[in-house]
């Protein structure tokens, strides 16, 4: 069942779901809030385990000497800004979450439950485009440093800008077609889907 078909059944003279489709839309909603939560739940152990191992790559750099934190210091905002985005997406990642048993929700909580849902996700794509936008100019800082420390050539350096611009521009395009060609819109039809049924049953 689409969003298109549930207009539809909204848009019924009588305006009211038989039983069975209306355990159909709960399900329908709870798969998608289980989804989201699974996709959150990947997102941030991948984030953090990339994280580890490259600050403990850092790390091990200083330490042998590789590495001067005095002459290269734009390395450490260039980790620090980034745990500071995963700590905090963590954390509202563990704020309690939403019911999301099949079939035992009522089609109004349902659907606010699914909007409320979307719009964390919306948020937080948000938190995560910001990430970019603030990690840009610092890792272009940072491999200045190492131009200047002599570590990277000016042709490194080159190819380094144009590997890691093309890279930030491809996640920053895939999260803002998620963000507006995915996540928007289902956030219209849940709120219209939501007022409709409220107009329906007088609430």
């Amino acid at each position: 069942m689409n969003f298109d078909e549930l207009q539809q059944v909204w848009n019924s003279p009588r305006n009211h779901l038989p039983m069975a489709q209306q355990r159909a839309l709960v399900e329908t909603f709870s798969r998608q809030m289980i989804r989201r939560r699974r996709f959150q739940t990947f997102w941030l152990i991948h984030t953090f385990v990339g994280l580890t191992l490259i600050t403990g790559l850092a790390s091990v750099m200083i330490a042998t000497g590789k590495t001067s934190s005095a002459q290269e210091w734009g390395l450490i905002p260039l980790l620090l800004v980034p745990w500071a985005f995963a700590v905090h997406l963590l954390r509202r990642y563990r704020q309690p979450a939403a019911p999301t048993a099949r079939g035992e929700l009522p089609v109004s909580e349902s659907l606010s439950l699914a909007l409320e849902s979307n719009q964390t996700a919306q948020s937080q794509s948000k938190w995560v485009g910001a990430l970019y936008l603030v990690m840009t100019p610092l890792l272009g800082l940072a491999m200045q440093q190492l131009h200047a420390a002599g570590k990277v050539s000016s042709r490194e350096l080159v190819s380094m800008a144009v590997f890691f611009g093309a890279t930030l521009l491809f996640c920053g395009a895939i999260i803002a077609a998620r963000h507006f060609g995915r996540l928007r819109p289902q956030q219209k039809q849940l709120e219209g889907l939501l007022q409709q049924f409220k107009q329906g049953t007088g609430q």
